[in-house]
């Protein structure tokens, strides 16, 4: 009597539905890679117009900070500002490389 009713249990609980074809699931993965390079070449361009925009906004505020700080003392002011640019710009240009984050707290 328990081996009929477990029967019936497997047969109740089992999966009886045919799978999708083949061709079905590499079509779906075919979509998923378009969405996915899609995505990429998105963000590559809006990421390129962003890094020229900020480059193009240090080069205009160059002049001015330079006429902001007059320091006397023996530093070219236009100078220290292009090293600070080029450290911040290559910090961020690895940290974006290397795809970083920092975690905060656990």
């Amino acid at each position: 009597m328990p081996d009929s009713i477990d029967q019936k249990l497997e047969q109740l609980l089992s999966y009886n539905e045919a799978l999708p074809p083949e061709a079905f699931v590499l079509d779906v993965m075919r979509g998923v890679r378009r969405k996915q390079l899609t995505r990429t070449v998105i963000l590559w361009v809006f990421g390129l117009i962003g890094a020229l925009f900020g480059l193009s906004g240090a080069i205009m505020l160059s002049g001015p900070v330079g006429r902001l700080l007059p320091l006397d003392l023996g530093i070219p002011v236009m100078g220290l500002m292009q090293v600070t640019l080029l450290i911040a710009g290559t910090a961020a240009f690895y940290l974006w490389f290397m795809n970083d984050d920092f975690h905060l707290g656990s």
